[in-house]
């Protein structure tokens, strides 16, 4: 009689224990994801067998760690439907404020605005409005206080979905919100490479989660020569909130900021919808002014309202000072002639008079207070600015001296004007109002580096250049970061790049040791443009600057944004032409064409591999030249001239070259795919042996997928043990290459054991990264499995994507196209649409001959058959 695997009496026994998934899948000894597929019962699609060495071993590890027999795991399948396991209760969420948005003391005229965020946001059902919500307006028009009365009236009380809280104005950096979320989300700690997974797959698992972000402006473009106006800066945030507007469960994202989301444009009002802030009502802005405490007739109230545009921190403003410095009257304000406009903000330049009236008219200590408050975007707690006024005279200003009473009444006044409020925590942080902070610091004497030195002295050795040993843990990561924006500040571009490339080792060990691309990227955007004579950039040397646009490509592509990878390498390549500096131009121009064949842009991969051979050849660059003739020969294989391929491997084999790491990888893939699988697994497995004695861990890991592809229909035991060594790198790095291999891979695994249900959702998982990231490559042919495996399952919803294929996924890859036009013809046919199958068909097969598919025999009885 068949068997299946008792999953019920696996999730039953962990539940008894009180373990978590990951603490189960940990002890023995898988990954959280294949554990998932055991206690679902997916195992048990298309029957379970223990033949396998590796199952056998792991119901084994199952059997021991829970003390259930093996017999009661592996049961005789019973045609009648067991009946159904009392789940545990659903898990609630008490809400979590990472952060604390700046409330409005007085709240007028956005009402309409708050009710229908208050819909949207208690829908409890998927689908119920759109996955992203953005208030968008410029800075003082009302973005957070709408946000925090909505989160207000949520409440506190712990509920099904959850609720998390961050602004970027208190922390912009998006792998310390990951790690926040995701551990908050799943109750887990994954490492860097994981974080977005782990939180995708936590949101999109039901519960209506409700994420609040606000101040998104401080990770948005404003606009240059790299990056368009409001292009979100760090493509691990542009993928989250692309999922949400695409449909991630029942979760919704708030977002608050003065630039329009260009990335979610696709998305519209269907998935991502924006709310334009614009100004007060004449009506609600004599509330607001008269809630501060403003007074006047009629005549005076006006005349203050239409000089101030209706913005709402102007009025807000305006009104405090009226309230606390004149009596309520409002007629002296006209000599700050609030309707004078500058150029580019007419709105900051209004609330700048009267922002240098309140500077002028507050108490010299208040006035210090605020302006070093100020340069501290998290705040700072009575502590922390009590250790600041026992610094220098210069440092300190007029709060030099100052007791932890006159600290506190200082504060409790700001408060109450409305220039400063708890930001939360215990004890209390306060802060202010980006505008505010953005006057209030100009008017420090001294460099914002010297008041964040005063209060936080720096780790001991984080000015060593090249420290024994580089840094690993996150608190010294972030001092070594605070250290470079100091020494930027200070105007000390060289010491600051310095600091990033000798102390942090730059992205050898930023990037490919530690996973922590954001901020790698995050670090070089803090040079600026290297083409703005102003930015810090300008001043670096000429091999600091292209190591710079380097190194940001290197971030960029391996986060997954190939547009402004190959801008930086564009960038790269125009500074270093014309100099005596060939290798790094040779260098460039490979790497571009590297990443334009991920993108799926073959001609100009090709073009511009070929330029940097040809430089190459002229130099006599022996090592560049094996690797331009590699590259050339692999885009010449994706292109389908397969002559030209062949020419250029036979080409190296000649030169003696040992064609390890990507060359020889690439040579493997060319062979694999024409069937001669020997010869492919024999090269890449030496392959795999030398990256890893010589510690190259990325090229090891695409070394493993290749050999899990190589055997996964004849022994997927196998292939799901190359697996778990592949997605190991992909933990610590999170590349989006290696990622979207790692998906090809599980979802071929998954459907050679029958289990169609993972695989059409690891090939759907797979594709949807690479459309999010620009890998036309993959997209291509993870598109074609997607139909390969919906024609397997005889699912008709998804082989109805086939229609999909002339307008989205055809390119200039020989191979995907040729794979995409089999499988949709076949899709086509099962659905009752023949003529238009056989059409497919045939196209794939004068495709396939052309380029000697192993497949092409199979294409050719198909089409025989119709």
């Amino acid at each position: 009689m068949a068997q299946r695997f008792h999953h019920e009496a696996l999730l039953r026994a962990r539940l008894e224990l009180e373990l978590t998934q990951e603490e189960l899948a940990a002890s023995v000894g898988v990954d959280v994801r294949t554990y998932r597929r055991y206690e679902s019962g997916e195992v048990n699609e298309g029957g379970f067998s223990v033949r396998q060495p590796a199952r056998r071993k792991l119901l084994e590890r199952l059997s021991a760690e829970l003390g259930i027999a093996a017999a009661d795991l592996v049961i005789e399948a019973d045609p009648t439907p067991a009946p159904a396991l009392h789940a545990p209760a659903p898990r609630l969420f008490s809400p979590e404020h990472v952060h604390t948005l700046q409330r409005a003391p007085h709240f007028v005229g956005r009402e309409d605005i708050l009710e229908e965020l208050w819909a949207w946001a208690s829908a409890p059902e998927k689908g119920k409005g759109p996955g992203v919500v953005a208030l968008v307006g410029v800075g003082g028009a009302g973005k957070t206080a709408i946000a925090e009365r909505l989160v207000t009236r949520i409440g506190d009380t712990p509920r099904r979905g959850g609720l998390f809280v961050w602004s970027f104005y208190d922390d912009e950096r998006t792998e310390a919100f990951l790690a926040h979320a995701v551990r908050y989300f799943a109750g887990v700690e994954p490492q860097a490479g994981e974080r977005l997974e782990a939180l995708l797959l936590a949101l999109g698992s039901g519960p209506p989660h409700l994420v609040v972000l606000d101040g998104l402006e401080t990770v948005q473009a404003a606009g240059g020569a790299s990056r368009a106006h409001g292009e979100l800066e760090d493509p691990l945030l542009r993928r989250l909130l692309v999922a949400l507007a695409r449909g991630l469960g029942a979760a919704r994202a708030l977002v608050t900021s003065r630039f329009l989301l260009g990335d979610l444009a696709p998305w519209g009002d269907a998935g991502a919808r924006t709310v334009k802030l614009g100004p007060l009502s004449p009506i609600d802005a004599e509330r607001l002014l008269r809630s501060w405490g403003a007074d006047g007739d009629g005549e005076a109230l006006a005349r203050v309202v239409h000089a101030s545009g209706g913005h709402a921190l102007s009025l807000a403003v305006a009104g405090s000072y009226a309230g606390a410095f004149l009596g309520g009257d409002l007629r002296p304000l006209d000599p700050l002639d609030l309707a004078e406009a500058a150029r580019d903000d007419p709105l900051a330049r209004r609330l700048a008079r009267v922002l240098s009236a309140y500077a002028a008219a507050l108490p010299d200590a208040e006035r210090d207070l605020l302006a070093r408050l100020s340069v501290l975007s998290a705040g700072a707690d009575e502590d922390a600015l009590l250790v600041l006024a026992s610094a220098s005279p210069r440092v300190a200003g007029a709060l030099a001296g100052a007791s932890a009473e006159g600290v506190r009444r200082a504060l409790a006044r700001l408060e109450r004007l409305g220039l400063v409020f708890r930001a939360g925590g215990e004890p209390p942080r306060w802060s202010s109002h980006p505008f505010v902070r953005d006057h209030f610091r100009s008017l420090l004497p001294v460099s914002p580096s010297a008041v964040q030195a005063a209060m936080t002295a720096p780790p001991e050795g984080t000015l060593i250049f090249a420290p024994r040993q580089k840094p690993r843990d996150r608190g010294r990561l972030d001092a070594v970061e605070e250290v470079i924006r100091a020494l930027l500040d200070a105007g000390q571009p060289t010491e600051a790049y310095r600091v990033y490339s000798q102390t942090l080792g730059g992205f050898s060990h930023l990037g490919l040791v530690l996973g922590e691309m954001s901020r790698g990227a995050r670090i070089l955007r803090l040079f600026g443009e290297t083409t703005d004579p102003a930015a810090p950039a300008a001043s670096l040397a000429l091999g600091f600057r292209l190591a710079l646009l380097y190194e940001r490509g290197l971030y960029a592509g391996a986060l997954g944004d190939l547009a402004f990878a190959r801008r930086s390498y564009e960038a790269h390549n125009t500074l270093v032409e014309g100099t005596p500096e060939v290798t790094h131009l040779v260098t460039g121009l490979r790497t571009l064409a590297y990443t334009e064949r991920l993108a799926g842009a073959l001609s100009a991969a090709r073009a511009h591999v070929s330029q940097s051979l040809v430089m190459a050849e002229s130099a006599g660059l022996g090592t560049h030249i094996a690797r331009g003739i590699a590259l050339s020969a692999s885009i010449a294989h994706d292109l389908g001239d397969i002559d030209a391929a062949r020419a250029g491997f036979s080409r190296l084999a000649a030169m003696g070259d040992a064609r390890v790491a990507r060359r020889g990888l690439w040579e493997a893939e060319h062979w694999l795919a024409l069937g001669q699988r020997e010869e492919a697994v024999q090269m890449t497995e030496a392959n795999v042996a030398a990256c890893e004695r010589l510690g190259w861990a990325g090229h090891a890991a695409q070394g493993q997928v290749l050999l899990g592809l190589a055997v996964v229909e004849e022994d997927p035991a196998e292939a799901e043990r190359r697996l778990h060594a592949a997605r190991a790198w992909v933990v610590v790095s999170g590349e989006v290459e290696m990622a979207a291999r790692v998906h090809e891979l599980t979802a071929r695994i998954a459907l050679s054991r029958g289990a169609f249900f993972e695989a059409a959702r690891e090939a759907l998982a797979g594709e949807q990264l690479a459309e999010a990231c620009g890998l036309g490559l993959f997209r291509t042919r993870l598109f074609a499995l997607g139909l390969e495996i919906a024609h397997a399952r005889g699912d008709e919803a998804a082989m109805g994507r086939a229609k999909d294929v002339q307008r989205q996924v055809l390119g200039e890859d020989a191979w995907g196209c040729a794979d995409v036009l089999h499988w949709a013809g076949l899709c086509h046919s099962s659905v009752g649409e023949a003529e238009l199958g056989k059409r497919y068909l045939e196209a794939a097969l004068v495709l396939r001959e052309r380029i000697g598919h192993p497949g092409r025999e199979a294409t050719r009885e198909e089409v025989c058959r119709r």
